[in-house]
């Protein structure tokens, strides 16, 4: 009898694990780092290990930092401002994420002079870089493409003039299917530790102020985002909780402000995401205008120049056409003849010359 209740109640605790789950996998720049299953000792990755894949409850729960009794990663990842980060997850199971419906934001902050490996979340002061919600003009929400499949993911951009230092990245799903009642949300938050190496040509400042918040005490249980029984509506807007996003975060490249994407491929950088700008220009700049080269005979200058030296040296291109034809039509006295060649009009080559020298226009 004991054992038919063990397996009754293991086959009903299954549902529920697989309905929760952990991040599964970090790409930066198309390099991969997997994260830790719960529980997993973190000395070998860059994603703090949690102890448990059940969802965050409450917005004023200590877990709602980093995730369930989170322990800081032994290792940091290298980047640069303007990286395209990427991250997949997986269900209780291991398997596909199954949550479709709610937010993904994406926060940084500073680990300060003594880096990330020693630094306590609790004192993170984060600021917001990437929001997502639904795909913009539709009810397609960009969570639903972490169900693509074990490589499926949702991707940000790091702000292209954050300076050089260790941060902290705090990624956080927000499923909203209980959402529709206050306290229902589901918080599945992540932190990732980096190190931006080379710094910004054009570095500003931290965000700080109004722009940066604590967890908890960055969401509200009452805000959109958090509490929305519109949430199901057809053609109902959503927005992700928590601060704006800070001045420095990269805009969405769906023309939304959001910072971020999605891809179904976690192999190289994910489509549609916003990449580093060149070396030749800053970001924010405009890219140059381009020149026109001068279309036809009197496109630009240097064409005129050159069409007025050809007509003015007629003359003598022609001369030397016909002094080359006529030595072709002579043949030597004491020679056999060589093979009959065509001769080309005088006029004929004298074009020809011409068509040469405009090429090398």
């Amino acid at each position: 009898m004991f054992a038919q209740l063990a397996l009754l109640s293991l086959a009903a605790f299954a549902p529920l694990v697989a309905a929760h789950g952990t991040l599964s996998g970090v790409w930066i720049d198309g390099k991969h780092y997997p994260a830790p299953m719960p529980l997993e000792n973190p000395a070998q990755y860059i994603v703090r290990s949690v102890n448990s894949v059940d969802p965050v409850k409450g917005t004023n729960n200590p877990d709602l930092n980093c995730g369930h009794n989170a322990q800081k990663a032994g290792l940091v990842a290298d980047a640069a401002p303007g990286s395209t980060v990427a991250l997949s997850w997986r269900n209780g199971e291991g398997g596909t994420w199954v949550h479709r419906v709610g937010g993904v934001v994406n926060f940084m902050a500073s680990c300060g002079n003594g880096g990330c490996a020693t630094f306590d979340s609790a004192k993170a002061e984060f600021f917001k870089v990437s929001e997502l919600g639904k795909y913009p003009g539709t009810d397609n929400w960009y969570m639903a493409d972490l169900t693509t499949g074990p490589n499926g993911t949702t991707s940000f951009t790091i702000p292209p003039t954050l300076p050089a230092g260790e941060y902290l990245i705090r990624h956080d799903l927000i499923a909203m299917h209980n959402g529709l009642s206050e306290g229902g949300v589901e918080f599945y938050p992540a932190c990732i530790q980096i190190r931006l190496s080379a710094p910004s040509r054009t570095a500003s400042a931290i965000p700080s102020g109004k722009e940066v918040v604590t967890f908890p005490g960055g969401y509200s249980p009452t805000e959109p985002g958090v509490l929305d029984p519109n949430v199901f509506n057809p053609g109902s807007v959503y927005t992700p909780p928590g601060p704006p996003l800070a001045a420095i975060a990269v805009a969405d490249p769906n023309g939304s402000t959001s910072g971020g994407s999605s891809s179904t491929s976690g192999s190289d950088a994910p489509t549609g995401t916003i990449v580093a700008s060149s070396s030749s220009t800053t970001p924010g700049s405009s890219s140059p205008t381009p020149t026109s080269t001068g279309g036809g005979c009197g496109g630009s200058r240097q064409k005129k120049r050159v069409i007025k030296r050809i007509v003015q040296q007629g003359p003598l291109i022609k001369r030397h056409a016909n002094k080359a034809a006529h030595k072709r039509q002579e043949l030597p006295s004491k020679k056999r003849a060589p093979a009959p060649t065509a001769v080309v009009p005088v006029q004929e080559r004298t074009f020809a010359v011409r068509s040469r020298v405009m090429r090398g226009i």
